[in-house]
C-alpha cells in the first residue's frame, strides 16, 4: 500500500511541476541577454535583451543575479528618458504601450564576476523560463588623473586646453581622466585608447568661443571638398596610435559646445536664419548676430577668403570620433554644439546610454550622427534637439558607395522631444544604411517620426529596417516619410554622382499610435526610375492626421491601418503608383 501511495504522491508532484512549466512556457522567454560594448565599470553593469515577437502577456521583467531576484525593470528609474516616458503615459494611457528591456545593476564590487538571467513576467506575477545566462566581471578600480593636478582651473574663463591634453597624455591604460566640479574652458582635445573621460556632477567642460582653439582641415569624406573644424572632443587613428579602441565618455556633468546664444527667457538656443535683405541688413537671427563659437568660426573662414555659404557648414561638432573600435557614452549632458553633437565615423560597437541631449534649437544640432559604422546601441536617452535626433549616413555618390555600409543599429527605450526626425536615414545613403531596429520609444513634438531621405545623385539607400511598438504624438509634419527629393541648400559638398538613384526597401512600420501630425500620415515620394519597394505598414492607429500621399511605390502592404478624425486616403493620380493593399 505504501508503494502505491508514494507513486500517487510522485505523480501529483510531477503533475504540479508540469502544470507550472506549461504555464510559464506560455510567456515568451527574453532572448539574447547581453552587456553592450563597454557598458561596465568598477561598480555597475548594464544589461539589455531582445523581445520576442509575442509580447501581449508581458508587463515586466525580473532580473536575477547569482540566482537571486535583484529587481524589476518597471521600477527602475535610472535613465534620462524614464521620467518623461512615465509622464507621457500618465497623460496618454491609450497610446501604444512600450516595454523597457534594459537594466543597470549598481553597487557592485570591483574586479568581481557576476551571473545574470532575466525572466518575463505577466500581470499575475507569473514568470517565464530563464533567459540565457550572462557572466560579466566588473573592472578594477581605475587610476584617477585629475585635470586640476595638471594645472586646469575651473573658473569658466581660463583656457585649459594644454592642461587637459597634458592630463590625457599622462593617463595610463585603463585609467580615468577626471573633470571635477567647476567650469573648465577648453579648445579641441584628443582622447586615446583604453581610457575614460569622466565629467563629474557639478562639472562643465566648456568649449572655447575662439576659432583658433580648434584645429581645421577635418574631412567627413576624404573624396569630398567639405573641410571642417575639428570638434571640442576628438579621437581617431594617428601615426603614433594607428588603432584606437575602448574609449568611454561618462559622468553626470555637462559638455557645452558654446555654439549659440539663448533666447530671452533662456528656454532654447536661438535658431539661425541666415538671410540678408537687399540693403545688406542681416536677419536678427543671422549666425553673425546670434552665434558664439558658430559665429567665430564662420568669420574666421570668411576672413580667409571663403564665402559665407561655404563657411557655414564647416563649424565644429561637439564630439567627433573617427575609426574607434568600442565606444561608450553614459550619463552625460551634452548641450549647445556649434554644429552636430555626437559624431561617430567608421566607429564599431558604440553604446550610447542615459545621455541627455539639449540642443534645441541649435541650427544643425543633430543628436547622434553614425556613419559607415557597424554596431550601435542607443538606449535610455533624452533627446531635445535642433535637427535630427538619431541620424545615419553612408557617404555620397559613386565614391561613397565604395565605403562600408552603416549597419546593425538598435534604438529602444528613448524619449524624443523636438527634432527634425526621431530616427532618420540619410540623406547621405550611398553605401547603404541597413539592419535597424527601433522599438519601444516615445516620440513627441518632432517634425517627423521615421524619416528616410535621399537624392538621385547620392545613390544607395536604406533597407532592412523595423520601426515598431512606438508611441508618437504632436508630430509637426509627416509621421513617416520616404523621399528621393531631399535637398539641403546649406550643405556645400562636391562629389561624383551615383549612376543609380537612392532607394528605400524592405522596411516594416508596425504597432504604433500616432496622435496628431500636421502633414501626411505616410508620405512616399520615389522616382519613375527608382520606386521605393517592400514597405510594410501594419497595426497603425492615426488620430488627427492628414491623408497618405503615395507616389512611385511598389510591393507595399497596408494591414489594419485605422484613421480617426481624418479625411479619406487620397493618392496623386497624376503619377504612377503600384501599391498592393
Amino acid at each position: 500500500m505504501k508503494k502505491y501511495v508514494r507513486q500517487i504522491v510522485l505523480i501529483m508532484v510531477l503533475g504540479l511541476l508540469m502544470s507550472s512549466v506549461t504555464f510559464a512556457a506560455s510567456l515568451a522567454v527574453p532572448q539574447n541577454l547581453k552587456v553592450p560594448a563597454l557598458a561596465v565599470d568598477e561598480q555597475s553593469i548594464i544589461l539589455v535583451w531582445e523581445k520576442t515577437e509575442d509580447q501581449t502577456a508581458i508587463v515586466d521583467y525580473h532580473i536575477y543575479m547569482n540566482n537571486k531576484l535583484l529587481g524589476n525593470v518597471q521600477s527602475d528609474k535610472s535613465s534620462a528618458a524614464k521620467p518623461s516616458i512615465d509622464k507621457f503615459y500618465t497623460e496618454n494611457a491609450k497610446a501604444q504601450a512600450i516595454l523597457k528591456h534594459s537594466y543597470i545593476v549598481t553597487g557592485l564590487k570591483p574586479a568581481t564576476e557576476y551571473k545574470f538571467t532575466v525572466r518575463a513576467v505577466d500581470a499575475k506575477g507569473t514568470e517565464s523560463a530563464d533567459s540565457n545566462i550572462v557572466k560579466q566581471k566588473t573592472t578594477a578600480v581605475p587610476t584617477i588623473f585629475n585635470i586640476e593636478s595638471y594645472g586646469a582651473v575651473g573658473d569658466g574663463t581660463t583656457l585649459n586646453t594644454k592642461a587637459i591634453q597634458k592630463t590625457i597624455d599622462a593617463c595610463t591604460p585603463g585609467a580615468k581622466v577626471l573633470v571635477p566640479a567647476g567650469v573648465f574652458k577648453t579648445g579641441g582635445i584628443w582622447l586615446k585608447s583604453n581610457m575614460t573621460l569622466e565629467v563629474t556632477k557639478g562639472a562643465t567642460l566648456l568649449g572655447s568661443e575662439n576659432a583658433q582653439d580648434y584645429t581645421y582641415h577635418y574631412k567627413l569624406y576624404p573624396y569630398s571638398s567639405d573641410e571642417r573644424f575639428f570638434a571640442l572632443i576628438n579621437a581617431g587613428p594617428t601615426s603614433k596610435e594607428p588603432v584606437v579602441e575602448k574609449i568611454r565618455i561618462v559622468g553626470e556633468g555637462t559638455i557645452d559646445g558654446n555654439g549659440w546664444k539663448k533666447n530671452a527667457d533662456q528656454t532654447a538656443y536661438l535658431y539661425a536664419k541666415n538671410k540678408t535683405d537687399k540693403a545688406g541688413v542681416m536677419d536678427p537671427n543671422h549666425v553673425l548676430n546670434i552665434g558664439i563659437l558658430a559665429k567665430a568660426q564662420v568669420e574666421a573662414l570668411m576672413k580667409d577668403g571663403q564665402t559665407f555659404k561655404s563657411s557655414y557648414p564647416r563649424r565644429s561638432s561637439l564630439i567627433l570620433l573617427r575609426g574607434v573600435k568600442q565606444v561608450y557614452y553614459g550619463g552625460i549632458h551634452v548641450i549647445n554644439p556649434a554644429n552636430h553633437t555626437l559624431v561617430n565615423v567608421k566607429c564599431d560597437d558604440v553604446t550610447i546610454n542615459d545621455v541627455t541631449f539639449r540642443t534645441f534649437d541649435c541650427n544643425n544640432g543633430d543628436g547622434i550622427e553614425f556613419t559607415h559604422g557597424n554596431g550601435l546601441t542607443v538606449i535610455n536617452n533624452y533627446f531635445d534637439t535642433g535637427d535630427d535626433c538619431v541620424n545615419f549616413a553612408a557617404g555620397l555618390g559613386s565614391l561613397g558607395q565604395k565605403d562600408p555600409s552603416t549597419k546593425n543599429i538598435w534604438i529602444f527605450n528613448n524619449y524624443f522631444n523636438h527634432g527634425h526626425g526621431a530616427v532618420v536615414t540619410g540623406s547621405h545613403t550611398a553605401a547603404w544604411i541597413e539592419n535597424i531596429l527601433a522599438e519601444d520609444n516615445v516620440i513627441e513634438n518632432t517634425d517627423i517620426g521615421f524619416r528616410a531621405k535621399t537624392a538621385p545623385q547620392i545613390g544607395g539607400g536604406a533597407r532592412n529596417i523595423i520601426f515598431r511598438d512606438n508611441a508618437m504624438k504632436n508630430i509637426r509634419l509627416q509621421a513617416f516619410i520616404f523621399t528621393s527629393g531631399y535637398s539641403d541648400p546649406n550643405a556645400v559638398v562636391e562629389y561624383p554622382k551615383a549612376k543609380t538613384p537612392g532607394q528605400f526597401k524592405n522596411i516594416r512600420i508596425e504597432n504604433c499610435t500616432i496622435d496628431g501630425a500636421g502633414g501626411a500620415a505616410i508620405e512616399v515620394q520615389g522616382l519613375e526610375n527608382a520606386f521605393h519597394e517592400n514597405l510594410i505598414f501594419s497595426n497603425l492607429l492615426f488620430k488627427n492626421t492628414k491623408p497618405m500621399q503615395l507616389n512611385y511605390l511598389k510591393n507595399a502592404s497596408f494591414e489594419n491601418i485605422v484613421f480617426e478624425e481624418t479625411k479619406p486616403i487620397k493618392n496623386d493620380k497624376k503619377k504612377k503608383i503600384e501599391a498592393e493593399k
